[in-house]
């Protein structure tokens, strides 16, 4: 074979022709096919790659494509910029750069979370609530709701509470004043809200102005210290001084909201019958009225929705003398059609409460008395359950289908794998499927104050209590899953360092 002479011109081998090379073939026809990971990844292997990585339109392509088709960077995009617009240092969006450090701050932080969720690792603070309430009303959980931005709540004397998520220190409040849109007469005082929920876009609470008890859908719109809501329509669900009068409702558990959806729950009078109504808040259109589940089936203790089924929740009474519940029931319904798909009994027996919360096909329940149980909505199957551990079972949630999370009576929360507990070869193994137990809320009393009730709502970022003392005014814990705090083992390790650095002394 003839020995090549090294002084021979290659195709390809003058500067040009090498960055023609680079850019068109291994950019846009290989790195453009790679993950966010993956791209990192590649960029440490030579120089060559890394100058061929560098490409603008290579990262705005992954940008794009990512924050479409995978839900966890449009959300974290949305959340990066609420907490600090200055986290992206390229405002301008036409920027060589801007799309690469983008990408890697939402890559960055979903990888972080990760691991602040598996290892533990938060900041926890307490905000105050100015509001006292009775001691009647202290048994019972403050009704509140929150969105990627905002945390709302409805208060005793009617207005409704509004924090930043972000920067939770300031409490603001928004009154309803009269107009158009707001059906008050002249005689009438202001409705006084009872409950909420909330998304991005909507608002939509209960109240009541006299005998009347409303539905209003308000629009929200954003400004820097509180959201501004603007009433833009409005529906009378029950008038206590109608003849005609035929249903009853709860003022605070009769509205569901996701998404567009809104799901309304009551009670005929005439012989106590579930009736459930659905719309969509955005056409203000109505997909079924008033819907009935006769009463034998139960009386209704919580529901849920999602875009495909409605999932009613039921506790029945095995004799009027019954002081608990003597069986819970669960039915999934389509939620377009309200037809019946799936129905089952649970196996829970003789309880006071039995916690429920329902997410992307799976039906998570337990009680003081029973373990955590996941239910496969469209199979009626039970797939996992643990015990929980807790002897006062308060709260019950799933965080981005991964996560479970349970928390007993004095605010101490567990963390739960869901995949672990769903599958087979681990479902069956304690230390797998349990993860961690975060640290209770520290009393923000001198004297010791008994939990009486607590409210719990979680996201992928944030766990949000908020905890009625006895007699004393409710407290707003946060946990941020941002902040990189240190887990209970670097706590330790780093005081055994300062101790022995002080006997050292």
């Amino acid at each position: 074979m003839d020995a090549i002479d090294e002084t021979t011109t290659w195709p390809f081998d003058t500067e040009p022709e090498k960055n023609f090379l680079i850019e068109k073939i291994f950019t846009l026809k290989i790195f453009g096919y790679l993950d966010y990971e993956s791209l990192r990844k590649a960029e440490n292997v030579c120089v060559m790659w890394k100058k061929a990585i560098a490409n603008g339109r290579l990262w705005e392509k992954l940008y794009g494509r990512n924050v479409q088709f995978i839900p966890d960077w449009g959300k974290m995009e949305q959340v990066l910029r609420l907490r600090n617009s200055a986290l992206f240092p390229f405002p301008l969006k036409d920027g060589i750069e801007y799309h690469k450090e983008v990408s890697c701050q939402i890559g960055d932080t979903i990888k972080k979370l990760e691991t602040n969720w598996s290892n533990g690792i938060h900041s926890g603070t307490n905000y105050s609530i100015n509001t006292t309430p009775s001691r009647k009303k202290a048994m019972k959980p403050v009704d509140f709701s929150m969105n990627q931005r905002w945390i709302a709540r409805a208060l005793p004397d009617g207005r409704i509470s509004t924090r930043n998520r972000w920067a939770p220190e300031e409490e603001h409040f928004a009154n309803l004043s009269p107009n158009n849109n707001i059906p008050i007469n002249d005689g009438d005082q202001h409705p006084i809200i009872e409950s909420i929920q909330f998304n991005d876009e909507v608002l939509v609470a209960v109240g009541v102005v006299a005998t009347r008890k409303i539905v209003f859908i308000f629009e929200v719109k954003e400004q820097v210290e509180s959201p501004l809501l603007r009433c833009s329509a409005w529906k009378v669900i029950e008038n206590t001084e109608a003849s005609d009068n035929l249903y009853r409702f709860d003022s605070k558990f009769c509205i569901r909201l996701k998404g567009d959806l809104l799901l309304l729950c009551g009670k005929k009078i005439a012989d106590l019958s579930t009736v459930v109504s659905l719309m969509n808040v955005r056409t203000k259109a109505s997909i079924y009225k008033n819907y009935e589940v006769p009463s034998r089936i139960g009386q209704l203790t919580n529901f849920a929705l999602d875009d495909w089924r409605v999932v009613l929740f039921f506790g029945r009474k095995e004799t009027s003398r019954s002081s608990k519940m003597d069986r819970y029931l669960l039915q999934i319904r389509d939620s377009a059609t309200f037809l019946l798909l799936r129905s089952f009994v649970l196996p829970i027996i003789h309880s006071d409460i039995c916690h429920f919360d329902y997410s992307s096909g799976f039906v998570v329940t337990g009680s003081d008395d029973s373990p955590i149980r996941i239910w496969n909505a469209t199979e009626g199957t039970c797939d996992g359950n643990f015990q929980h551990g807790c002897q006062n079972l308060s709260s019950l949630k799933t965080v981005a289908d991964r996560l479970i999370l349970t928390c007993d009576g004095q605010g101490i929360v567990k963390l739960w794998n869901m995949y672990a507990a769903l599958n087979p070869e681990t479902r069956d193994d304690p230390s797998k499927v349990f993860l961690r137990t975060l640290d209770a809320p520290i009393p923000p009393y001198w004297s010791f104050r008994q939990i009486k009730s607590l409210a719990m709502q979680a996201d992928e970022f944030q766990i949000v209590l908020v905890l009625q003392y006895d007699t004393k005014s409710p407290q707003l814990y946060v946990m941020d899953f941002f902040s990189g705090g240190e887990t209970h083992e670097e706590e330790c390790q780093r005081k055994t360092r300062q101790n022995c650095k002080r006997r050292r002394v």
